[in-house]
């Protein structure tokens, strides 16, 4: 199965501006000047201003779950691939298509897919999985309790002490497997976080919606943005030289009010692909207390010594181990 979706032409972006840019890494936590400082970007090898990888939940939440309005959606799953980088002035047209829809259970599970780009030849997709089960329940993640101020201190360490690469490059002959990836810290959720999201990323649902558009009725951070997060932590890693080329993230749970999300990660596996050099990241989020919220990996491209910058655009999606 697989069946266009009619785009309800409802977009709170559609063009890469340095605005839009600007409120969408607000929104997600990420102050990297490579998105928000047009001297900084300039010295890149950009030579301007880029996008953060999930830019284009902005334009387009990424779910194509059509039907079934009685029944609330779950994110539960979603794969980006990115073969150029996202650089300001380009308009983002999201095609839309539904590839399966199936029933397990009770739950009903649909797999979509939305492309960015030029027709015939994307530039960024998504490939999402939504579930509708017939309950109303979510799958929240809560703060256990109140805060000590010996515990908001070290989350505020923790959050200022956060570094990443920027300018210098990550060379892939550096990296070795089993390199763990100083962890991002998001929280504790505020209202002020979910606004800042919404700002960025959503807009204002429709007023004659009864619910978001995805499908939540708690005050939660959404997939969407939890995704996000798994990607400023990769980019924070890798540097302005490196390139995001693939993220896949599955959703266990989702942050409420007062969750403190830490984002890490692990390479892996390093490997060679004719000029490519890419390694394998393992990812995880956990709350506070270590209970799972998400699990992924992704695929990184680094410079090389070797054979120099990773080459863009890619011309064809590297394969998966």
């Amino acid at each position: 199965m697989s069946e266009a979706v009619q785009d309800d032409g409802r977009r709170w972006v559609e063009e890469v501006t340095r605005d839009a840019v600007r409120h969408f890494a607000w929104g997600v936590g990420d102050d990297n000047p490579l998105w928000l400082d047009p001297e900084y970007a300039a010295g890149s090898r950009w030579r301007e201003l880029l996008a953060p990888p999930c830019f284009p939940y902005a334009v387009h939440e990424t779910s194509v779950a059509p039907g079934y309005l009685g029944r609330r959606r779950r994110y539960r799953s979603a794969e980006w691939v990115w073969l150029d980088a996202i650089r300001l002035g380009a308009v983002l047209t999201p095609r839309i298509r539904l590839e399966d829809c199936d029933t397990t259970g009770e739950v009903v599970r649909q797999r979509g897919r939305v492309e960015f780009g030029e027709p015939g030849s994307p530039r960024v997709w998504a490939r999402v999985l939504c579930e509708r089960p017939p309950e109303t329940e979510t799958l929240v993640s809560t703060s256990a309790g109140r805060y000590s101020g010996e515990e908001l201190a070290e989350i505020e360490t923790s959050v200022l002490g956060e570094t990443r690469r920027g300018a210098e490059p990550r060379w892939f002959e550096e990296t070795e497997e089993g390199a763990v990836l100083p962890p991002r810290t998001k929280g504790p959720l505020s209202i002020m976080d979910l606004v800042a999201w919404c700002a960025g990323a959503l807009g204002v649902p429709p007023a004659e919606a009864p619910r978001c558009e995805g499908g939540l009725v708690d005050e939660v951070a959404t997939g969407p943005q939890l995704v996000s997060w798994c990607a400023h932590l990769l980019s924070d890693w890798a540097g302005d030289d490196a390139f995001l080329h693939r993220l896949a993230v599955e959703i266990d749970a989702l942050p409420g009010l007062g969750t403190t999300t830490s984002i890490r990660g692990v390479v892996e596996r390093r490997r060679e692909t004719g000029p490519i050099r890419a390694v394998d990241v393992a990812l995880e989020a956990v709350d506070r207390d270590e209970r799972p919220l998400a699990k992924g990996n992704a695929v990184v491209l680094l410079p090389s010594r070797a054979t120099g910058p990773v080459p863009l655009p890619l011309a064809r999606e590297i394969d998966t181990p």
